[in-house]
């Protein structure tokens, strides 16, 4: 699968047209009368249909239904062409779930509504819940040949059906029914080979076709299997994960086994997320560690820093500090323009991005996350490696790769936002997921739940400042007399200089006093001040150590930023 460039910007505008509800889809239906639409492959015939009917509409109507209501968690019925209780049962939960008159009866506005949501992936404000699986489902053939690239017939519609039923439709768009066994079929079968671990070779054999008649029967999908080796789950969300202002479930998120969740705050100069405020104290509430994140437009020059006041008032009323327990560094967006182009932005510069950096890292005294990709960087920031030093969100949706590529001058990433439509208990539209680079503890020391900073292993999503000259970037308030403790850390094929400075409170500076294991003693003292201050170097020796730092502070407070 070719690498697809879907960030932040151009995946909000595909997930605001997938869920629909109510009044919409009412006239959504109006509208579509007048287009029948075999969706199925049996017939566009389409009249009115009730408990008693038979025939190629029937068959039709109830293939369009499953197809409608799986996403939605409900098992298909039979396709056999009778249209009994099931089949009137089922008609009567997608009307509700459409927004339409609850009768049983499939007249022209439930035909309408039947052929949009069964071509495309809509989901039902309420789930359906597991029952019996049916085996007649597509309702075109019970053969099962050996198909393959070229084949044409009845029974390649029944694969394509099938193979509908069985990929989970956010990720997968909705095979076109047509019985004509082409590259896009193909694929598609590639695509359920790797998800069931059968050779994947595009020939649709007797194992290929028990996997496809066991998935698409029962209330279960292949998805894309998540990232191995990296064990911590997180999410994007922003408005499009509202669809029709249906809440998002913060407590069954949690539930589900995610982490952490970035919550879009801001974009440019003049929007606020509507749902800024909710999500992002919920999320906290129910546990997850949470990061603003802010979407910037180089639509006009010389406004980051602009952009950045917007952020920080808006994050502020929130409540947000980037100090608090559960808080993790705010996020910048930088990607290409969200119009749909593909463009760079038009204004959009390293000092611009910088100067919005800047402003919200003194804001909050954390250094920000910076949310992008290797491509992006390389083609319309001139690979530069002005960004080194900030941790890194990256976003690449290939199935092929074990992990993103990080820009020039980076060595390493600290999340991974690896698909644009997972599906999340709780959320009723599909959002980004994420995976962490590190362990728990070291989450946890990225969202101030740790009553010291403690340096990361080397594994750490927090380890991504340039290798040489500081290999962590982390931020924490000290008072007078604190000892703040940073070992076991890294060698010195690693790391070499330990830097410090003032970040913001009441101290215009800091002595601090460096002392090693190896001695016990104080290895240096250094006033430090606002800008970067070389406070020990070239003491690393191949070996692990501890460094304890005592901040004597004459009674004030600071927020000071140690780099190794």
């Amino acid at each position: 699968m070719g690498q697809r460039t879907l960030l932040r910007g151009l995946t909000l505008a595909v997930a605001a047209v997938l869920p629909l509800y109510g009044p919409t889809v009412v006239h959504a239906a109006e509208s579509a009368a007048a287009a029948a639409v075999a969706v199925c492959g049996h017939t566009s015939a389409q009249p009115t249909l009730q408990q008693g009917s038979t025939g190629d509409a029937a068959v039709e109507a109830q293939c369009q239904l499953n197809l409608a209501t799986k996403p939605s968690k409900y098992t298909p019925i039979a396709a056999d062409g009778s249209f009994g209780p099931a089949s009137v049962a089922r008609v009567k939960e997608f009307q509700r779930c459409a927004g339409l008159g609850v009768d049983g009866v499939v007249g022209p506005q439930t035909w309408a509504a039947l052929n949009t949501w069964a071509a495309a992936p809509h989901t039902c404000a309420t789930q359906g819940t597991s029952s019996t699986a049916q085996s007649t489902v597509c309702g075109h053939t019970d053969t099962r040949p050996t198909l393959q690239q070229g084949a044409k017939g009845t029974e390649v519609e029944e694969l394509q059906c099938r193979l509908n039923l069985a990929m989970e439709p956010f990720h997968y768009p909705p095979l076109t029914i047509d019985g004509d066994f082409g590259g896009g079929t193909q694929s598609r079968v590639i695509e359920l080979q790797h998800c069931a671990n059968l050779s994947a070779d595009g020939v649709v054999g007797p194992n290929t076709w028990a996997k496809l008649v066991d998935w698409s029967s029962r209330n279960a999908y292949c998805t894309p299997p998540r990232p191995a080796g990296y064990s911590i789950d997180g999410l994007d969300t922003a408005k499009y994960q509202h669809p029709g202002g249906a809440p998002i479930d913060w407590k069954a998120v949690k539930a589900s086994g995610v982490e952490f969740a970035t919550v879009k705050a801001t974009r440019g100069l003049n929007v606020t997320d509507e749902y800024l405020a909710t999500d992002l104290v919920a999320a906290r509430a129910a546990g997850l560690d949470v990061a603003p994140y802010h979407f910037y437009t180089g639509s006009a020059a010389d406004t980051g820093a602009a952009q950045a006041d917007r952020f920080i008032a808006a994050v502020r009323a929130t409540g947000y500090t980037g100090q608090r327990a559960g808080d993790l560094p705010p996020i910048f967006d930088l990607e290409r323009m969200d119009d749909g182009t593909g463009r760079c932005p038009t204004y959009g510069t390293v000092a611009d991005a910088k100067a919005w950096l800047d402003k919200v890292e003194a804001a909050f005294g954390r250094t920000p996350i910076i949310y992008t990709q290797k491509s992006f960087l390389d083609d319309c920031m001139g690979s530069t490696t002005a960004f080194a030093r900030y941790p890194l969100q990256l976003a690449d949706y290939r199935t092929s790769i074990s992990q993103p590529p990080v820009p020039t001058g980076s060595s390493t990433w600290a999340m991974w936002q690896y698909t644009d439509a997972a599906l999340f208990p709780g959320i009723q539209a599909p959002a980004t997921g994420d995976v962490f680079n590190g362990t728990q503890a070291d989450l946890d020391r990225l969202a101030n739940r740790t009553s010291a900073l403690t340096a990361p292993t080397a594994a750490s999503a927090a380890n991504t400042a340039a290798a040489a000259t500081s290999c962590y970037g982390g931020a924490v308030t000290v008072r007078y007399g604190d000892v703040v403790d940073f070992g076991p850390y890294w060698t010195t094929s690693r790391c070499v200089d330990i830097n410090m400075r003032v970040i913001s409170g009441t101290a215009a500076y800091v002595d601090a006093c460096v002392k090693f294991a190896k001695t016990g003693v104080c290895n240096r003292w250094t006033k430090v001040g606002r800008s970067w201050t070389t406070i020990a170097t070239d003491v690393l020796d191949d070996t692990k150590f501890t460094v304890p730092n005592g901040i004597p502070l004459e009674g004030d407070d600071a927020v000071v930023q140690i780099a190794f």
